[in-house]
């Protein structure tokens, strides 16, 4: 605790003043992309962040035409990627850390009778020990902010009192449920800081991944392009990505650790 009660100090001797700063992980399409479209046009810097954003199309378009936007590469697995961005943003204050980037696992090797161990292992890297070693590594970054929120996106699959029947995704189930625990272990660690932990459920978001989750390969579902599937309560990336932003808004420090639904409601664990 020391160590980071230092740490913000110098940070606050670096940075006097800028703009209110947003890093969003899993920027390149779906939900991710829309948070960092939005955020941009109202004036946010972003940082911006992808596995590879050298193949991110729409991504880079965006980084183009609006200057206030930086794509970084961030591959939330690696250790070596996220020490080497945390590195370089050292000394910026960040208002809002948005763990954003996550993995379905498809199907395939989450089948009652044919769990895979190597499916299971991707998903919990990619859903838990990401955000959970992403929040640590730019802990002192939010801390140092004037908003001070981090924020991990989060899913009513996780919720372990609703789990009342069986599932198609037990894998996926049970990695949302371990980050709300991960994110949890994060806001008792941050609470002498200030720093504001939620994890957000999105809703049902009309993106590749809710593809997947109807019984689609990744390959079959990235040939998706309209993503407009039947599904009652459904809603579009752009809708998801504005409730997000509200809920994230409202977040005024009574409480940290909070499971939360995309209106605000609080959500059961």
């Amino acid at each position: 605790m020391k160590r980071l009660t230092i740490a913000l100090a110098l940070l606050s001797l670096s940075y006097t003043a800028c703009a209110e700063t947003v890093l969003v992980t899993g920027s390149n399409r779906g939900i991710g992309l829309q948070l960092v479209t939005q955020y941009a046009e109202e004036g946010w810097d972003v940082i911006a962040t992808s596995r590879s954003p050298h193949d991110d199309d729409d991504l880079n378009a965006l980084a183009e035409a609006q200057s206030n936007v930086a794509v970084e590469q961030l591959d939330v697995t690696d250790m070596g990627s996220i020490a080497a961005l945390a590195a370089k943003y050292h000394g910026r204050p960040i208002d809002v850390l948005i763990n954003n980037a996550g993995l379905l696992g498809g199907r395939p090797g989450q089948e009652w009778g044919n769990l895979d161990p190597e499916v299971f292992q991707q998903v919990m890297a990619v859903n838990v020990f990401g955000p959970h070693k992403v929040s640590e590594a730019f802990a002192a970054n939010v801390a140092a902010s004037d908003q001070k929120k981090l924020i991990v996106i989060s899913s009513t699959i996780g919720s372990i009192s609703r789990m009342q029947n069986p599932t198609a995704l037990p894998i996926l189930a049970t990695s949302k449920a371990a980050v709300n625990m991960a994110m949890r272990t994060v806001a008792m660690q941050l609470k002498d800081e200030g720093v504001i932990v939620a994890m957000l459920m999105p809703g049902l978001v009309r993106t590749r991944m809710s593809y997947q989750a109807t019984g689609m390969t990744l390959e079959e579902a990235s040939q998706q392009t309209d993503f407009d599937f039947d599904r009652p309560g459904s809603i579009s990336t752009e809708e998801s990505a504005s409730r997000i932003r509200r809920v994230v808004a409202s977040l005024d420090g009574s409480e940290t650790g909070i499971f939360l639904n995309n209106d605000g409601s609080r959500l059961d664990w």
